[in-house]
């Protein structure tokens, strides 16, 4: 934040608060991207640099001050664009024998390390780096309301977000509860382990690696979750039912966007050490780092196009509350990015009860800052409120999805939030052409006044009422879009005739790196994979990057292994596909599935084309990704890719 933007500090004192990378070399498919509304006490505030000359990197003054008092600091190092961070990394672990490079893999733009007063002091001077800040943890937080804003009746008249997805950043989600049933399109997790005696953090990831992709990455119904019985990533599943659950079985009514696709990412560790109690809870807890959140941010904009992503919802927050915008806070960046791409960063405004700051990240001004109202359209008594606030939602007493297929009531401003991720669904369904921030206007300019005591102030901020919002539904139905295939929550089961459907177009929700309109190209030769590798080499090929952006996303949209099981969402990662250096068995067959998605959205064959003998394109990809999704053999792997090379890629 700037050096004159004063936080608020929580009465109750001290608290604490988390990129996915492509190839330097390869264009991005998707442009240049805590878990839990909180209450939280901390203390970081990005202040004036520490040093005079206006090149040197910003300091945070709570980390500065930590390392001053001896202590050693985990801390996230930002990198000027175009360093080296391997170099970095040298420089920080040759600066003092207790500084420790924790995490300099699978980011973008950043290191992970421990800091003392060595290392401290050179990085001050260092013109590779950008800033220098706590590597924080945040809270899951507790968490009428869709009659109350009014999409009961907008889903009735059609308007139900299908066509758009919404990222959840919170603890997981209970992947087959029937409140989600054929509507996650996809799952992340990023989630770090610390063995210091302080944290004794371990990730909680189901393959047990820090970052994972795909089916049953995001899945809180895993060993680690579980303390003394109880599942304590729940918040996830109860946020995401919130924005966009649909009714079946005991569940109480729908979630706001009850046709949208959910992109759930696990963004927590278990932890065990002396934090927990900090943050007034009992170890084991489920914490999450700011690293882990960046990691995350920066995924949802390289998939976003690809799955319609239209919001992220962020119940997480934590530190000082702020009356003023804390410029330079940690994640302005990747919401900055999101925002400039159409993708709206919805963050809980805290659970502090303060009438006049909200926390971090909800202060930053790019985010879409949400308090709680009851139903009664007061304000929460526990949200924090102010001028910083974008927008009220209902956050009192709201029953949705908890894992074991069972709901639950929780209250929070972290309920809030997803209510405003999922009105941004239907809207974007309505207005396919609006950009992500006149989205979040016409909330504004249509809510429901709230008007309140806010410090020495009055304030006026809107609930948000949909049916204000939204038009009555047409005649004939709204601009059509392409709702991104769910990733299966059961064991995979593939119907050999499954394969590219015949599509035209998908949507173009502005502004993304896409044309106007998406349609499959006119090509009449295949290419074989290396040549579509060459392609994906910015300046190599006879394509440009908006068209293969296109047929990626119309192979994503149609393939049950793109990106579920092998992600190939940018540019630089279809390169990494096409182009493997493994040569195993699933390497050979998804280089040929790509390339043959990729010929599918050139247009050279149809679904219905006969590639051999009787057999259309259509069963060939479908038998190939049935192997590839449901463990066939190697030899069976090894088969259906040549088979795939010599008759549909060559």
């Amino acid at each position: 934040m700037s050096a004159d933007s004063s936080p608020i500090l929580s009465p109750s004192g001290s608290g604490r608060f988390a990129p996915l990378g492509g190839p330097v070399r390869l264009r991005s498919l998707l442009a240049s991207t805590s878990v839990l509304a909180i209450t939280v006490t901390a203390a970081l505030a990005v202040g004036s640099p520490a040093q005079a000359t206006a090149d040197d990197p910003t300091v945070a003054k709570s980390l500065a001050a930590e390392v001053q008092r001896g202590e050693k600091v985990r801390a996230i190092i930002e990198i000027e664009r175009g360093q080296s961070l391997a170099s970095v990394a040298r420089t920080v672990e040759a600066a003092s024998s207790k500084t420790k490079v924790i995490s300099k893999t699978s980011s973008d733009g950043f290191i992970v390390a421990t800091v003392d007063k060595p290392t401290l002091a050179e990085l001050k001077t260092d013109s590779r780096v950008k800033a220098v800040y706590k590597d924080e943890v945040s809270k899951p937080t507790l968490d009428v309301s869709t009659k109350l804003i009014g999409s009961d009746r907008a889903n009735q008249a059609g308007w139900t977000g299908k066509g758009s997805t919404i990222a959840i950043l919170d603890t997981g989600i209970d992947r087959d509860h029937p409140f989600f049933a054929g509507r996650i399109v996809g799952e992340a997790c990023f989630s770090s382990s610390d063995f210091d005696p302080y944290y004794l953090a371990v990730l909680v990831c189901p393959d047990g690696h820090p970052s994972q992709i795909g089916m049953g990455a995001a899945d809180a119904e895993i060993e680690r979750c579980v303390v003394r019985g109880a599942n304590k990533c729940y918040h996830g599943s109860h946020v995401a039912g919130i924005a966009a659950g649909k009714k079946a079985g005991t569940a109480p009514s729908n979630g706001v966007a009850p046709e949208a696709g959910i992109l759930p990412i696990q963004v927590s560790s278990r932890f065990n050490g002396p934090i927990c109690e900090e943050q007034n809870t009992s170890a084991p807890c489920i914490l999450s780092f700011t690293s882990d959140q960046k990691r995350a941010l920066q995924y949802v904009d390289e998939v976003r196009a690809g799955l319609n992503v239209v919001a992220v919802s962020m119940s997480i927050g934590g530190g000082p509350r702020y009356r003023v915008h804390c410029d330079g806070a940690p994640l302005e960046s990747e919401i900055l990015q999101l925002k400039s791409s159409g993708v709206a960063t919805v963050i809980s405004s805290g659970n502090d009860g303060s009438e006049d700051g909200v926390v971090r990240p909800g202060c930053i001004a790019a985010a879409v800052t949400v308090g709680a109202t009851d139903d009664h359209d007061t304000p929460a008594p526990f949200g924090n409120r102010g001028p910083l606030i974008d927008l009220f939602a209902p956050g009192v007493a709201i029953n949705s999805a908890m894992p074991g297929n069972t709901f639950g009531v929780l209250s929070g401003t972290s309920m809030a939030a997803p209510h405003v991720a999922g009105a941004l669904a239907l809207l974007r369904q309505a207005y396919p052409h609006l950009p992500g921030e006149k989205l979040v206007e016409k909330l504004q300019t249509t809510g429901k006044s709230i008007t309140y005591r806010s410090g020495d102030t009055t304030v006026t901020t809107k609930r948000i009422d949909l049916l204000a919002a939204l038009p009555p539904m047409p005649t004939a139905s709204p601009t059509p879009t392409v709702t991104p295939t769910a990733t299966p929550t059961a064991t995979p089961t593939r119907s050999q005739t499954s394969g590219p459907a015949d599509l035209r177009t998908v949507p173009d929700p502005l502004p993304v790196p896409v044309p106007d309109t998406c349609e499959r190209g006119e090509g009449a030769k295949p290419l074989n994979a290396k040549r579509w590798a060459t392609e994906m080499l910015r300046g190599k090929g006879t394509l440009d990057d908006r068209t293969l952006v296109c047929y990626l996303s119309l192979a994503q949209n149609g393939s049950k292994v793109f990106p579920e099981v092998t992600d190939a969402g940018s540019l630089g990662k279809a390169y990494k596909v096409l182009a493997p250096k493994s040569r195993t068995a699933k390497a050979l067959l998804d280089r040929e599935l790509l390339a043959a998605w990729l010929n599918y959205a050139h247009g050279v064959h149809n679904g219905s084309t006969k590639v051999h003998g009787s057999t259309t394109l259509t069963k060939a990809v479908g038998i190939a990704e049935e192997y590839r999704t449901a463990n066939g053999t190697s030899a069976q792997l090894k088969k259906a890719a040549g088979y795939l090379y010599k008759h549909v890629n060559k």
